[in-house]
């Protein structure tokens, strides 16, 4: 994901001018931190810790994923080259001197850190599976292609979304686990970030897509308009002051708070857990090397990054379609897993598609967001005149409705599913409560088979095309069956309980 984070940031007043017009920013933070003092002073208040990670984590970030190496390496070297102005610490050359004057960062063992939070990001990708799986069963054969196509190009990215998490955090040295009963989401649920909205079990509808498009929401109000032309017969479909405390803020409590507070999106989410890895990234390099590193080629290999290279699921390897795969063995691994994941769900380059489509000749396919808005408004992207709604930059609200070619939706051809069905609905009903079991079961047996995969054997991937088709086989099943007088059956994705 290339997209720029930062619109009304400077950086820091060290930096050169020359500098700051690489970094494109537009107004000030006043008095920033460095970045060498977010990591290590200890004597900086809450409040300047917090101000400091917000700038900081937006600066690096954007740089990082959207490749501007040689900016973000001229950013590191004006945030650990020299004396911090207002702090004075010794030459960093003196590792003892430095040690006592830093917070206790050094001695915080990142693995429990990053365990929470890359597992709590394989939480918010497997919380998006099985809302999506439920509206793409419950719409009745036959009808609806376009939409259930979208809808099931969206699922299959999701659980690609989800393996590369566990790729990131088997490159950390981190077993990731996708199957037991705390990794499975409990509906309705709000997702681990700063949002006012539930997410559910609901059939096809109306309701339930407009849920999906909050889910997927992107960081950036505004978003490159789509070029006009002619209408085509066939449109591509996807064509600061110092405290006199000591005080250590980097802990996981105040990290999650942060991300509670300060994250709405999944793709700010990503942005903040990429600037942690690299924080620990960094720590890691300076314990090794008694300093602090210069440039992205001495921050990208070692240091955090001593996993197995065996246990990554690799392209070729992995059975779905739609993105591409990125095995993690370095930060610059990490760096195209999130990019990656960014940019199918919120767009890439500002643009509404996943990647540049500029730079690919088979085109591009667009960002979830804009897909289910698609099937919300009725109509495709691609082909539409969306001058009315640009500036002068051709850009245009993200919330602009498609207003390209029909696409038709029939909102009646789904099953009446119960919304957020539970097993103990089916109790009084023996035939209703043993398909519910067995669906929760071959759930459970795909999870088993990714959680081998991501465990060192990759060949068990294998075995989740035959539990997808199963799975919409007794979802079908269990939403064709009434089980009141308005509403039917469905499944309920529990864990399996003997």
């Amino acid at each position: 994901m290339r997209q720029r984070l930062i619109n009304k940031t400077e950086p820091q007043e060290n930096f050169s001018s020359k500098e700051a017009k690489l970094m494109g920013r537009n107004a000030v933070v006043e008095e920033a931190l460095s970045l060498q003092s977010l990591l290590f002073d200890s004597k900086i208040s809450k409040a300047d810790w917090i101000e400091g990670l917000k700038h900081h984590s937006k600066t690096l970030t954007n740089l990082l994923l959207n490749d501007q190496i040689d900016e973000f390496n001229q950013y590191l070297s004006s945030q650990f080259g020299g004396e911090i102005s207002e702090l004075k610490p010794a030459d960093l050359s003196d590792k003892t001197s430095f040690d006592a004057k830093k917070g206790g960062l050094t001695n915080i063992s990142y693995l429990p850190i990053l365990q929470d939070l890359l597992q709590t990001a394989i939480l918010i990708e497997h919380s998006t599976i099985p809302p999506y799986l439920t509206a793409l069963y419950s719409i009745k054969d036959g009808t609806n292609a376009l939409a259930s196509q979208i809808i099931r190009s969206v699922a299959v990215e999701e659980m690609l979304h989800m393996i590369m998490v566990c790729n990131v955090m088997n490159a950390v040295s981190i077993q990731p686990s996708v199957n037991r009963p705390q990794n499975y989401p409990s509906y309705p649920m709000k997702l681990p970030m700063n949002v006012d909205f539930y997410v559910g079990l609901e059939t096809f509808s109306t309701n339930s897509i407009a849920t999906f498009i909050a889910i997927e929401s992107p960081s950036s109000p505004l978003v490159k308009a789509p070029k006009y032309d002619e209408p085509e017969a066939t449109p591509n479909l996807y064509a600061k002051g110092v405290s006199l405390e000591e005080h250590n803020h980097w802990t996981l409590e105040n990290m999650k708070g942060f991300i509670m507070e300060n994250v709405h999106t999944i793709g700010e989410y990503y942005d903040v857990l990429f600037f942690y890895i690299v924080v620990f990234q960094i720590i890691a390099y300076y314990k090794e090397h008694g300093s602090l590193p210069q440039s992205f080629k001495e921050l990208n290999t070692g240091g955090i990054f001593t996993g197995d290279p065996a246990k990554q699921i690799r392209p070729e390897q992995y059975y779905g379609s739609g993105g591409k795969l990125h095995a993690v063995e370095s930060l610059t691994g990490v760096i195209a897993v999130f990019q990656e994941i960014k940019g199918q769900g919120e767009g890439a380059d500002d643009s509404i598609f996943d990647v540049d489509p500029s730079q690919f000749e088979e085109g591009a396919e667009l960002a979830h967001y804009f897909r289910f808005k698609e099937v919300f408004h009725e109509h495709f992207y691609v082909g539409g005149d969306y001058r009315p709604f640009t500036d002068e930059n051709g850009m245009m609200p993200v919330t602009t409705p498609p207003v390209g070619k029909p696409l038709p939706v029939d909102w009646n051809a789904a099953y009446p599913m119960k919304p957020n069905p539970k097993m103990s609905d089916y109790q009084s009903n023996p035939e209703l409560y043993a398909q519910g079991k067995a669906f929760n079961q071959t759930y459970k047996n795909l999870l088993d088979a990714i959680q081998a995969a991501v465990e060192g054997d990759a060949k068990q991937l294998e075995k989740s095309i035959m539990y997808m088709y199963a799975l919409k086989e007794q979802a079908i099943g269990l939403m064709s069956q009434p089980l009141n007088s308005t509403q039917n059956a469905g499944p309920t994705f529990e864990y399996p309980t003997n």
